[in-house]
């Protein structure tokens, strides 16, 4: 944080402190940013690291889908999960933290990324429900739909008669799978239909959404994680980075599938000398296999070539 209003209390933020938003309609990609301080979110002092990014949407998002889906806040140790569409950041996310709860943990997701869930500690299925539901049906303690492949229907069936059913409605990967034809677009939004209103076992979850309902849970949430981050507790996958001022080539690269197209941002720290300078911030471009970080502003050349750092494939296992 560079500056802070008049009106804001200096004892809830100061200039230098690690501050996260997020940004539902965008805006972050700019020099600066103005934000009022009831949507900022205080970070841990000695929260340096920039993997930090990855933490304010995708472990958000899979720490608090995974909460709903406890009964009594008992933890997922023995229990059957089932994650659709684990390859995204999000569904990694999601499989890292139910596998260091002991869950026995299912994926379902394209056959390029079977050997990398598997190392994740997942068991590999095919995206197709036709597919996977044969050998699951009925089994599932917990499903966790990312995707919405056929309107959740296929993931309610994956349920035991308790199972609890999370749908992650926020999840931009969704729109990766289109239905074929209007009758295809029809039966899913039936389904869909059917799961939120007439199945009490289903709770639909939004990122945004659970942000504006409790700002105040939303903050020590992200807070806890960003802790678990600093003891190495948990490890943000991370395909490579690029400077803020490459973003713009960056773009191109998302228009030829190398990220998919969802951006979040978090504000850094700047300390200035004597005066206060330009608002340094991150923006994360998404990827299957990670997350590329965008770091720290540096100069402003519009004709400065993009180098995507692509870190080694065994990074993304550890």
């Amino acid at each position: 944080m560079c500056a802070v209003g008049a009106s804001v209390d200096s004892f809830d933020f100061r200039v230098g402190d690690h501050v996260a938003v997020l940004l539902p309609n965008g805006g972050g990609n700019a020099r600066y940013l103005s934000i009022p301080a009831s949507i900022a979110i205080l970070l841990p002092k000695r929260s340096l690291n920039d993997d930090l990014v990855c933490l304010v949407a995708n472990y958000m998002t899979a720490y608090q889908c995974l909460k709903l889906a406890k009964r009594d806040g008992a933890p997922l140790t023995n229990a059957n999960v089932l994650i659709i569409g684990g390859s995204g950041p999000v569904g990694q996310a999601l499989i890292e933290l139910a596998v260091h709860e002991g869950a026995h943990v299912f994926t379902t997701a394209h056959k390029m990324h079977e050997e990398h869930l598997t190392n994740l500690g997942t068991k590999w299925y095919s995206i197709r429900p036709d597919k996977w539901l044969p050998a699951l049906e009925g089994r599932m303690d917990v499903v966790v739909d990312n995707l919405k492949i056929d309107g959740y229907e296929s993931s309610f069936k994956a349920l035991t008669r308790q199972g609890i059913l999370i749908c992650n409605v926020g999840n931009a990967s969704e729109f990766q799978h289109v239905p074929n034809d209007d009758g295809d677009s029809m039966r899913v939004w039936w389904s869909t239909m059917k799961t939120k209103y007439f199945c009490n076992r289903a709770i639909f979850y939004d990122l945004n959404e659970s942000y504006n309902e409790n700002p105040r849970m939303f903050a020590q949430e992200l807070n806890y994680l960003a802790c678990k981050l600093q003891r190495g507790e948990i490890r943000p996958k991370v395909a490579g980075r690029v400077t803020l001022n490459q973003v713009p080539k960056a773009q191109q690269l998302i228009e030829k599938g190398l990220p998919s197209k969802s951006f979040s941002c978090l504000v850094k720290r700047v300390i200035c000398a004597n005066k206060l300078k330009q608002l340094t911030f991150n923006i994360i471009l998404y990827r299957t296999d990670g997350t590329v970080i965008c770091l720290p502003w540096k100069k402003l050349d519009p004709n400065q070539k993009v180098r995507v750092v692509q870190l080694p494939i065994c990074e993304f296992r550890k």
